[in-house]
């Protein structure tokens, strides 16, 4: 049985908080009430703009969507995940998060099925990649914070947001032990937010590898995906 936090009466956590232009922000854990609201942002937000979502078509693939989704709820039901959060009079609207898991070398999470040819398709990818470097040997941990999710919504983009959910990992991991984080990251957007929030790069893969490694896309430099890391303990 993987690691499910408790959540208890100091959860959730804030880990961010500032003021922008007259907007009071926040990151803090992503609260059990709140995951519908995270599920639609992923759902209407992430999937239709992701790379290898889009190339892969997802959104018109129903038996992958619902797969997706029950592996997205599988991975919110830890308790690690992350919520960006506007605060108006109180009251707070979600509006971007990173669906986080503590993952261990023995035990990967979640152990949901993959299932549908485009579902299928894009997990391959990032799992070639780990194959191709497996974080927890080039960070030489056993225990490691995963990620496999970030969203901004639209409207709320260019804010620099990303960046910001992505630096509060660090005080999310230190909480709970965790001496560092891997993510495969997929496009331009995240990974320039990745770097901004101090990643670096351990791996790199373009879809002309990917396609020769009988993934389906295309044979050429368009898509890159980094499996990027980052050290708490140095």
């Amino acid at each position: 049985m993987g690691f499910t936090r408790k959540w208890d009466e100091t959860c959730p956590r804030v880990y961010d908080s500032w003021e922008d232009d007259g907007v009071n922000w926040v990151i803090q854990d992503l609260a059990p009430e709140d995951d519908d609201i995270a599920m639609d942002i992923l759902a209407n937000e992430f999937l239709p703009d992701e790379p290898l979502c889009s190339y892969s078509k997802l959104t018109e693939d129903p038996e992958s969507v619902r797969s997706m989704v029950q592996f997205w709820r599988d991975c919110l039901a830890q308790r690690m995940s992350l919520g960006c959060y506007t605060v108006v009079d109180g009251q707070k609207t979600l509006v971007g998060l990173n669906v986080c898991v503590l993952d261990t070398i023995e035990e990967r999470v979640p152990s949901t099925p993959i299932e549908g040819a485009a579902w299928k398709n894009v997990y391959g990818a990032m799992a070639y990649l780990e194959e191709k470097c497996d974080p927890f040997k080039y960070l030489n941990l056993d225990t490691v914070l995963h990620a496999l999710g970030l969203s901004v919504k639209r409207d709320y983009r260019g804010k620099h947001l990303g960046s910001r959910i992505l630096a509060a990992r660090k005080p999310l991991s230190l909480l709970h032990g965790i001496k560092a984080t891997a993510t495969v990251f997929t496009g331009p957007a995240s990974q320039k937010s990745a770097a901004k929030a101090g990643f670096t790069t351990a791996s790199a893969a373009n879809s002309r590898e990917m396609a020769a490694a009988g993934l389906n896309y295309p044979n050429d430099d368009s898509i890159t995906i980094k499996l990027m890391v980052k050290r708490y303990d140095e």
